[in-house]
């Protein structure tokens, strides 16, 4: 795929993404997406061939967001902790508000698309897992005494609870606060030293 057609099909797919959750899964059209994507019809019809794969797609993006994170880190002997969250918050950051209730939507209009995107998200939160502890024992950054299963259930807890439950964005929570808060919480702690005297 040439630079222009990875542009055309970057483009194509951030419309739909957006439009999609905006105005929900089944009241978009193909001529809504190229509109905004300022394309033709046909030109969406080429790259996705049908509706249901480019709101397959679309919704994939996360997924494979998150998976290009795991190849360029994956790379690295020992992936720096503070970069590779770095990387995490940029994909996150950029996720629309309402993403969550359209995975509802989504869930609904096209479960098999649906379980294949919940299915790549948790596939690369796990590696992703992997390769950030992996680094951050590497570095001597994780608390001694810690049982990394213990600390895997919460990382995915937070996580999935973050992908799973709609009520933080419905609440005027943005991905990118959500996202700030769980590194905070995981790297820092939840509770501030007692006052002394207490």
């Amino acid at each position: 795929m040439t630079v222009v057609e990875r542009t055309t099909r970057q483009r194509i797919l951030a419309a739909a993404r957006d439009l999609l959750v905006a105005r929900g899964v089944r009241r978009v059209s193909m001529d809504e997406v190229a509109d905004a994507a300022g394309v033709t019809r046909m030109t969406v019809y080429r790259y996705f061939g049908d509706r249901e794969a480019l709101v397959r797609a679309a919704f994939l993006q996360l997924a494979e967001s998150l998976e290009a994170v795991i190849t360029d880190l994956g790379r690295e002997a020992q992936p720096d902790v503070d970069a590779f969250l770095e990387r995490i918050g940029a994909v996150v950051m950029e996720l629309p508000a309402g993403l969550q209730a359209a995975m509802g939507d989504l869930e609904k209009a096209h479960p098999e698309a649906y379980a294949e995107v919940r299915g790549r998200e948790r596939r690369a939160i796990g590696a992703l897992f992997d390769l950030l502890y992996s680094g951050a024992e590497a570095q001597g950054r994780i608390r001694p005494g810690l049982k990394r299963p213990v600390v895997e259930m919460l990382f995915w807890e937070v996580v999935t609870g973050f992908f799973d439950y709609p009520d933080l964005q419905s609440q005027g929570v943005s991905p990118a606060e959500v996202f700030r808060t769980i590194v905070d919480v995981l790297l820092n702690g939840m509770l501030l030293a007692p006052a002394p005297g207490r």
